[in-house]
């Protein structure tokens, strides 16, 4: 008895310092384990308590009232065995104590969210929870069964969808990475194409489920399990071979291939996965599920997780970061809220890489459609089959492309290797979303009145050009495009043909490590060709100072919260305050109304602490753009313009004396 309670205490400090703390970014002193609150619980401790605040102590009163989870361990037990079911015991007494509505129960390879009163498995929408969550969805799920304490399925919006899927599928990648110690792939692409590989058989048996085209006679991810691990490989073999002779999954056939080669022997050679590791990484990623409808960027997720650095510079050029694929894509689309079987539309990302834009795009409408109850078999066939469009210079961008919509819930039929310069548009797409590549090119850009092959302003032209009349499009460009003088008749033919706005400014960082070249997010619609003068409506701009990552080259998450759990150094996500509500991001909230120019600016707390006072938003007046020589468009320029400090030239002489005699006494 001494010896399991040791050891249950071992792998409760385990599972909160390897997953509550690392992998969910829940801070250390808000998880108690060692503590027994007796007044509150009766005499039996509970494993874990997770509350609003720290736990100092001499405060139990404040850290009980505050509560967000409760948890149950149970080492070495199996699910709903005596053991398991004792810990639901527990839970139902000790959750009215803490005067909780639900409880978890978990044996750290398996865990439930138990609704209190009913006893049902608590969804999230409509899929059972097996992780542990961020503190975000525990409030979530706190204050969803606060206001009906039967509920057990929590719905959520987009942003808390995507964040429940990331943290949790990013918890399970930490996993695999343990497990790769011990195998020796060639390099990280082969690592991060065996991971995908396998997780996307996975995601297909998921598919055919909820499209009910599951066939219980063949074999899928399911039937592949043998505890005894001797046909394991056999049966995932026998799987991949099938859904290649039979299925659209021939698209993927390289991305087999590297599983296959991993997983079997050549001649005398064992394989370079053994059949001890096939199948904990198969249990791992079983333990993935549910994948369909998360709406993440799967293939940038894994890039990020077994990547090296220098891989991640080179992959660069072609990847985005999926907070702001996510929240450009929503404000681009803010206006499609309902489908329409009589309205329908064409997106497109003409240099479309992993396909972040486009994933994060499907994800936003079926949202929106699902909020207004206009998602049905005929949206989703829109969603799948109609709206989606792709283009890449690189075939493994359009297969990864084609994996990633595949995997968010299809959308990728559409998506096509060719050079966008070159290729043969109609103008009809409705929508244009993408972050093109810049510098040097070989194609000369069509504007009128500038001469240039930089490829970020013949993709700009190319744009304009494809969009219908009345299109929108919104396009990641560099500063140049924006301020450089030699190309301002560029921009007053921009101005001319299309009707700009908004433009947000990045961080410099935005990209890192991939580039640090100074981007910005322009947002416009394209006039008829009959109109040719400057639009009349004023520009909003919009400074993001601070994304959720630090402004260094390192781009770690900074975490910091204000006093509702507002992210103090994230003006781009979507966050859950301490009541438990689903807010919107603060660029969302401001969206072409935010103006601060009636005060001295807009006030935060920097990651050093400091307080800074800047212009952060507001309307530019067109009138200011015609005035300016060279028409520039960079929203700094009219927020907070640059003012050089003078000094006298006598101040000069002087400090240019101070340097010469501590120069000479230098080399005295």
């Amino acid at each position: 008895m001494v010896a399991k309670k040791k050891r249950e205490a071992l792998t409760v400090t385990r599972l909160i310092n390897e997953v509550l703390v690392t992998q969910l970014s829940i801070p250390l002193r808000q998880i108690v384990n060692d503590t027994s609150f007796e007044d509150y619980t009766g005499s039996k401790r509970p494993d874990i308590l997770i509350s609003e605040y720290e736990f100092n102590g001499d405060n139990e009163e404040q850290f009980i009232e505050n509560l967000v989870a409760y948890a149950e361990v149970k080492d070495n037990c199996s699910f709903e065995d005596n053991d398991w079911l004792d810990a639901v015991n527990h839970g139902i007494e000790k959750s009215k104590r803490l005067k909780l509505h639900y409880f978890i129960v978990t044996n750290c390879k398996k865990t439930v969210f138990y609704n209190a009163r009913t006893l049902e498995a608590i969804n999230l929408n409509g899929n059972q929870i097996r992780d542990f969550q961020t503190i975000d969805i525990l409030r979530l799920i706190k204050n969803k069964l606060n206001n009906d304490p039967e509920l057990h399925n929590i719905k959520t919006n987009v942003d808390s969808v995507s964040a429940i899927s990331e943290a949790v599928f990013n918890k399970k990648l930490w996993e695999l990475a343990n497990i790769y110690r011990s195998i020796s792939f060639t390099n990280n692409v082969q690592k991060i194409d065996f991971t995908i590989g396998l997780i996307s058989l996975e995601f297909f048996e998921e598919k055919a489920i909820l499209e009910g085209t599951k066939d219980g006679s063949l074999t899928y991810w399911s039937e592949c399990a043998d505890e005894n691990k001797e046909k394991l490989v056999g049966n995932i073999l026998q799987y991949i071979n099938r859904l290649e002779r039979e299925t659209d999954f021939k698209d993927f056939k390289d991305l087999m291939s590297t599983v296959k080669s991993a997983i079997v022997s050549e001649g005398t050679t064992p394989p370079l996965v053994d059949k001890i590791n096939v199948s904990d990484i198969y249990l791992t990623i079983d333990s993935m599920r549910p994948l369909h409808g998360t709406g993440f960027d799967l293939f940038g997720a894994v890039y990020e997780m077994f990547a090296s650095s220098k891989e991640k510079k080179d992959f660069g050029e072609y990847f985005t970061r999926r907070h702001y694929t996510h929240i450009l894509s929503k404000l681009l689309l803010k206006d499609e809220q309902y489908f329409n079987s009589n309205r329908k539309f064409k997106l497109l990302d003409l240099a479309c890489g992993t396909g972040g834009f486009l994933t994060e795009s499907f994800k936003v409408l079926k949202n929106n459609y699902e909020k207004t109850h206009t998602f049905n078999q005929d949206a989703q066939d829109f969603l799948e089959k109609e709206v989606f469009y792709g283009i890449d210079i690189r075939n493994e961008n359009i297969f990864r492309t084609k994996l990633n919509m595949f995997l968010v819930g299809d959308g990728h039929t559409n998506m096509f290797r060719d050079d966008s310069l070159k290729c043969k548009f109609k103008s009809d797409y409705d929508y244009i979303i993408t972050n093109p590549p810049y510098g040097a090119g070989t194609i000369e850009a069509g504007f009128e009145n500038v001469s240039s092959k930089r490829m970020e302003i013949a993709f700009l032209h190319t744009i304009i050009n494809i969009l219908k009349d009345g299109g929108k499009a919104c396009v990641i460009l560099p500063d140049g495009v924006l301020e450089n003088p030699s190309l301002s008749k560029l921009r007053k033919e921009f101005l001319e043909k299309c009707n700009v706005t908004s433009i947000i400014s990045l961080p410099k960082f935005a990209f890192a490590p991939y580039t640090k070249e100074k981007t910005f997010a322009v947002f416009f619609t394209k006039n008829n060709d009959s109109i040719r003068r400057i639009q009349e409506t004023p520009i909003w701009v919009y400074i993001v100072d601070n994304d959720g990552l630090a402004n260094s080259d390192k781009r770690y998450l900074t975490k910091l919260r204000n006093n509702r759990n507002g992210w103090m150094h994230d003006e781009i996500s979507g966050w859950v305050s301490t009541e438990g509500e689903e807010m919107p991001g603060l660029l969302e909230e401001g969206w072409l109304q935010y103006d601060d120019s009636d005060s001295n600016g807009t006030q935060w707390i920097n990651e050093k602490g400091q307080t800074v006072t800047l212009r952060k938003g507001g309307f530019i007046d067109i009138s200011k753009i015609n005035k300016d020589t060279f028409y520039t468009l960079i929203p700094e320029y009219y927020l907070r313009p640059f003012d050089p400090h003078f000094i006298t030239l006598d101040l000069l002489k002087d400090e240019i004396n101070k340097l010469d005699e501590e120069f000479r006494g230098m080399i005295a």
